[in-house]
């Protein structure tokens, strides 16, 4: 089991954001949605870097350690004028469909990274993150 490959259990379904974008936008996608990780890519679809929420968060306690008065508007005003570029993850360890879950496993627990992309010809084929692979064991356990 250890061996089955990440391409069986990556998320696939992605949505992702342009490195020319700006930061409010991906703050009004993790707004939307659950995941806490946007894959970045460039023009052409190649993985450029990844996006946490953890990073936006980061952001945001920043602009309140100036004690600002207004931290919501400048928050807005912030994120209005900063791009993805350049606060995004740009050094990326990545991994192909064929690594075995048991590489994603060791690199999450040596890295203490929460998500993986999957890239597949130079393009981004998915992403996988620990919970992926407690999932994969607990339906096989079920079985």
């Amino acid at each position: 089991m250890p061996d089955t490959t990440v391409g069986k259990i990556m998320t696939t379904d992605l949505i992702t954001i342009n490195v020319n974008a700006i930061v409010s936008e991906a703050a009004q996608i993790f707004d939307r949605s659950s995941f806490h990780h946007i894959p970045v890519v460039e023009n052409d679809g190649s993985l450029a870097g990844i996006l946490s929420l953890t990073d936006i968060d980061r952001m945001k306690t920043g602009a309140s350690l100036f004690k600002n008065p207004s931290k919501e508007e400048y928050d807005t005003v912030f994120f209005r004028s900063t791009w993805v570029r350049d606060v995004m993850t740009k050094v990326v360890v990545e991994l192909s469909p064929e690594d075995s879950i048991r590489k994603a496993y060791h690199i999450f627990k040596e890295n203490k990274f929460r998500a993986l992309p999957i890239v597949h010809n130079s393009r981004l084929a998915g992403i996988v993150t620990p919970l992926d692979i407690l999932n994969y064991f607990f339906e096989k356990i079920k079985h």
